[in-house]
C-alpha cells in the first residue's frame, strides 16, 4: 500500500457563487485518524472511521446549489470541499474498541480493513457542518457512510451510482407502480433518469409500458435501458400539448419527473389517471441562485399543500417530492448490490481529470448530461477503472 503523504490536494469553496468562480485547488495537510474532537453532530459517539484514497467522484447538481446558496458563515468549516459520491481504497482504519490492534488486522467489530475498495455517499448533514467533501485526494469519513465495492464493478461506476440510484429508488417507490402499468419518465437520459428507467422497467414488467422524455440524440440509450417509447422534447414547441394529444385516451398510471418541470405537472390531468401520482425531484429553478431557488421552494410547497381538487383551484393530480438526504447503510448496500448483480448499470456522460473539475461543473450546470459526469481524482487509474 502506498504511503500516506503528509499533504494532499482538495478543491475548496472560497466564497459563495458558481463553481468556476469559487473553487480553488489547494494543498492541505492530509486528514488522519483517529478523527478529531469534538465529533460531528451526525456521528456524536465514537465509532469506526476510515481514511480513503479517492479514485473517482460523481458530480451532482446539488453541489452547485451548495456553492451558490450557502454563505461562508453558515458552513461548519473555513475549508469546505464539495460533493457527496465517491469511490476509492481504504488506507487507514480506526475503531474505538481497539486502538492498539494493528490497522491491517482491525478488531472483529470493524467492517473495513486497509486495502478494501469502497464506495461512499456523504449526506448533506455531514458535508455542510464539517466541510468534508469528496473532491479531495484523501477523505476521512465515518464508516456508516461507506460500503464495499462489489467484485466486478469498476471504481468509476461505484463512484457515480449511489446518490442518483438512491434517489431513483425513492422516486420509483413513491410512484406506486405495479406490473402492467404505464409510466412516463421525464429527463430519462440524465443521471437519475437512466436509473429510474431501469428500475421502473423491472416493476412494470413486460406487460407494462414505459415512455421516456429526452433529446433525440439520447433516444437509443433510453430505449436500451428499458423504455418502450421515447419523446424527443426538442421537436415540440409545447411538450405538454404534445403529450395531451398522444396520451389523453391512454393515460399513464404514474409520472416520474427527474428534473422538475412545473409545466408538465400543471398539464398532467390530460395524460395521468386521476389516482396516479406525479412524483418529482422538486421544481427546476431557472438558475442556481437564491431568488430563483426560493421561488422554486415556494412552488413546491404549494404543489404539496394545495388541494388536488380542481373545483378548489388545485391541479387535480397528487404531487409528491422526493429527495434522498439521509439514506441508511442498508439503502447504500441495496444499491451496490443491485449494481453488482447487474440489475442496474451506470451510464457515463464523461470522465474529467481532477484539475479540470471546474470545466466538469460547467458541463453539469447545463443540465444536459447524458448519464453521470465523473471526476478522476487518482491520475494513475484508467478512465474505465
Amino acid at each position: 500500500m502506498k504511503q500516506i503523504p503528509t499533504t494532499s490536494n482538495a478543491w475548496l469553496i472560497t466564497d459563495r457563487g458558481l463553481p468556476q468562480d469559487v473553487l480553488s485547488l489547494t494543498s492541505r495537510p492530509t486528514p488522519s485518524l483517529p478523527p478529531p474532537l469534538p465529533l460531528p453532530r451526525d456521528v456524536p459517539a465514537p465509532e469506526e472511521w476510515v481514511l480513503i484514497r479517492t479514485a473517482f467522484v460523481g458530480l451532482n447538481p446539488g453541489a452547485i446549489f451548495q456553492m451558490t446558496l450557502v454563505p461562508p458563515f453558515l458552513r461548519g468549516s473555513a475549508e469546505s470541499t464539495p460533493e457527496m459520491d465517491f469511490s476509492g481504497t481504504v488506507v487507514d482504519v480506526w475503531h474505538p474498541d481497539d486502538d492498539a490492534v494493528q490497522k491491517a488486522s482491525p478488531p472483529s467489530a470493524a467492517r473495513f480493513k486497509i486495502g478494501d475498495q469502497v464506495a461512499a455517499m456523504l449526506p448533506a448533514g455531514h458535508t455542510v457542518p464539517t466541510g468534508t467533501g469528496a473532491l479531495a485526494e484523501y477523505v476521512r469519513v465515518p464508516a456508516r457512510y461507506v460500503v464495499k465495492k462489489p467484485e466486478g464493478v469498476n471504481l468509476g461506476d461505484a463512484a457515480g451510482c449511489l446518490l442518483p440510484a438512491l434517489t431513483a429508488w425513492e422516486l420509483v417507490q413513491a410512484a406506486e407502480a405495479k406490473e402492467g402499468d404505464r409510466v412516463l419518465v421525464n429527463a430519462a437520459s440524465g443521471g437519475i433518469g437512466t436509473m429510474v428507467v431501469q428500475m421502473i422497467r423491472k416493476v412494470v414488467g413486460s406487460k407494462g409500458y414505459v415512455v421516456g422524455i429526452c433529446s433525440g440524440k439520447n433516444a437509443q440509450l433510453v430505449k436500451s435501458l428499458g423504455a418502450n417509447e421515447v419523446i424527443d422534447y426538442t421537436q415540440y414547441k409545447s411538450l405538454p400539448a404534445h403529450l395531451r394529444s398522444l396520451y389523453s385516451s391512454t393515460p399513464f398510471n404514474a409520472v416520474i419527473d427527474t428534473l422538475g418541470h412545473q409545466s408538465l405537472y400543471l398539464s398532467s390531468p390530460s395524460y395521468l389517471v386521476p389516482t396516479g401520482p406525479y412524483v418529482s425531484v422538486g421544481i427546476k429553478p431557472p438558475t442556481f441562485f437564491v431568488p430563483d431557488f426560493l421561488r422554486a421552494v415556494v412552488q413546491m410547497k404549494l404543489n404539496e399543500w394545495w388541494p388536488t381538487s380542481r373545483w378548489l383551484g388545485g391541479v387535480g393530480r397528487r404531487w409528491a417530492a422526493v429527495a434522498m438526504m439521509s439514506p441508511t447503510l442498508e439503502d447504500r448496500q441495496r444499491i451496490v448490490d443491485m449494481l453488482g448483480a447487474g440489475d442496474i448499470k451506470l451510464t457515463r456522460d464523461s470522465v474529467w481529470p481532477f484539475d479540470k473539475t471546474k470545466e466538469a461543473y460547467e458541463k453539469l450546470a447545463g443540465l444536459h448530461a447524458r448519464g453521470k459526469i465523473l471526476v478522476k481524482v487518482d491520475s494513475t487509474l484508467e478512465d474505465d477503472a
